[in-house]
């Protein structure tokens, strides 16, 4: 028997789903979901992207990494530059998914950044900073979070534990540039890190 009341309840629930659903992200291969929406000290921030980074031709997982910028931002026509360059609130997370040296990570950022710019000197004592705070090798499960405020700097977190700011706009853009510069780690990368942004 048609019962009016068992329709509305199912309606109720189905207009509830419907933002609960929108309101994660994931990353197809690794099916790591994170929310498109977040707030940091009081900011109110939107996805741009999720990604994989995979390493060798055997395509080995390495990490998932999500990007948010403040919401209500324009990144213009080409999103990735908009993003590198933009002097407003932003974050990087990245969720490693395997182990390896401490070597390796600090060349993962120190690699793609000289392959980005022929003078670094605008910026060379805060990398030099910034590779001094990796001290132990990554492992499975460690998050690292790269978060900017104009008004702040640079905060790096390692699993909630911060280990430093830095108060240089060149060297923000410089660590932006392993994932949207003209010679990012990986052109895939930047173009999802991007493709969530309206």
């Amino acid at each position: 028997m048609f019962n009016l009341k068992n329709v509305t309840g199912a309606l109720l629930l189905l207009l509830i789903a419907i933002p609960l659903t929108a309101l994660a992200i994931t990353e197809p291969d690794t099916e790591t979901v994170y929310e498109d929406a977040i707030t940091v000290n009081g900011t109110d921030m939107v996805v741009t992207g999720v990604a994989l980074r995979e390493k060798t031709f055997l395509k080995v997982d390495v990490y998932t990494i999500v990007s948010y910028v403040k919401k209500g931002v324009s990144l213009g026509e080409d999103k990735a530059a908009g993003l590198l360059n933009l002097e407003e609130p932003k974050m990087l997370q990245m969720d490693l998914t395997r182990g390896f040296s401490n070597k390796k990570l600090k060349n993962a950022f120190s690699e793609v950044i000289e392959d980005n710019y022929d003078d670094m000197s605008a910026f060379q004592s805060d990398m030099d900073t910034f590779l001094a705070y990796f001290t132990a090798d990554a492992e499975e499960g460690d998050r690292i979070i790269f978060g900017f405020c104009p008004a702040e700097g640079l905060k790096t977190s390692l699993n909630g534990t911060e280990l430093g700011v830095i108060d240089n706009v060149a060297f923000m853009k410089a660590l932006w540039t392993v994932w949207f510069g003209a010679k990012p780690a990986n052109e895939d990368m930047r173009d999802n890190l991007v493709a969530a942004f309206k």
